[in-house]
């Protein structure tokens, strides 16, 4: 009879962590997922652009989760009305006898620099059911409690 209990006692603590484990998983993947969307609401100013994720820890049973990475903007971009005046002096360029080579030069645009801004957000969860979502960074983000508790109501 203790052979048997030994194996039977192994497999069922094996499944018990596993099925923490994958609890955990579950409440960083929803974390994250949550974390993109609400940087990709429009009133966020934030819609277009993108955030890289660099870690993903979780507590205990996944019970609070903290999600970091980089919000990665592009810096320097031209606007339309520059490109727009850039094309139509062009022509008046090319007429000239030496700048040809001066037109290439000035016709590439620009690429735009790239700017990381540090993100962070914390989630807290009640097994799988999400119970606070809130911003750590950026600062235009991350606003404080009684702030956001204000706002609400």
């Amino acid at each position: 009879m203790k052979i048997r209990l030994l194996p039977i006692a192994c497999i069922a603590s094996a499944a018990a962590l596993l099925a923490g484990c994958t609890i955990a998983t579950r409440n960083s993947s929803a974390c994250e997922q949550l974390m993109r969307d609400k940087l990709a609401d429009p009133a966020t100013g934030m819609a277009a652009d993108t955030l890289r994720v660099s870690h993903r820890g979780a507590a205990i049973r996944g019970s609070r989760v903290v999600v970091e990475g980089a919000i990665e903007h592009r810096a320097g971009v031209p606007d339309a009305a520059a490109s727009d005046a850039l094309a139509a002096s062009a022509p008046l360029a090319a007429s000239a006898p030496h700048a040809a080579s001066d037109l290439e030069v000035a016709a590439k645009p620009a690429t735009p620099k790239k700017v990381n801004t540090p993100a962070a957000a914390e989630c807290t969860f009640h097994g799988e059911t999400l119970d606070v979502f809130r911003w750590l960074a950026p600062a235009q983000l991350a606003a404080p409690v009684e702030q956001a508790a204000s706002e609400a109501g």
